[in-house]
């Protein structure tokens, strides 16, 4: 059962609802929890996490719902409790990535830090597999990675949730 993926994804969904009724799109993102620096640099230090679940676009939110929903089944591997220390974990280590190194009066929003974060643990777990090449991942992630590539994204938030995947899976004993 994955409890967890389907109310993320509901919240994510509430979120961008609430941001496209609205009438001003940038104030609504702001208010629902988008990470904008200068509001985490006053103290508003859980945007952090919110900034996860708010997604500004549509096709943003397709694209990211459609990703978490192909994860799935990691939620049934890990558990839901342990699934949830790891997306938390991304979307935080992405946030304080994007903050440190972005740009300073930028808005980052979207949850494909805690996606490449579940994705550093598929990764991990698909290099246990002796017959898995390392070229078969990078073919079945190509897409992924090369989205990096086009504009207004955060490379920042990826490599960031992707490291703490990766951190998570050394504090659970996947690697």
């Amino acid at each position: 059962m994955q409890s967890v993926t389907f109310l993320v994804i509901a919240i994510c969904i509430g979120i961008c609802a609430y941001i496209n009724t609205s009438s001003d799109k940038f104030y609504a993102s702001i208010k629902a929890g988008a990470l904008y620096p200068p509001k985490v640099k006053s103290g508003e230090y859980w945007r952090l996490l919110a900034s996860g679940f708010v997604h500004i676009n549509l096709y943003h939110l397709l694209v990211n719902v459609y990703a978490l929903y192909n994860m799935r089944w990691l939620e049934g591997y890990l558990g839901s409790f342990r699934y949830v220390l790891v997306l938390l974990a991304a979307i935080l280590g992405g946030s304080l990535v994007t903050y440190k190194f972005g740009r300073r009066n930028a808005v980052t929003v979207g949850i494909s830090g805690g996606i490449y974060g579940l994705m550093a643990i598929y990764i991990v777990l698909l290099l246990k597999i002796p017959y898995i090449q390392l070229s078969d991942i990078i073919q079945m992630f190509l897409p992924t990675i090369l989205v990096n590539f086009m504009p207004n994204i955060s490379v920042t938030g990826h490599l960031g949730g992707f490291l703490a995947g990766i951190i998570m899976a050394f504090i659970f004993g996947i690697i």
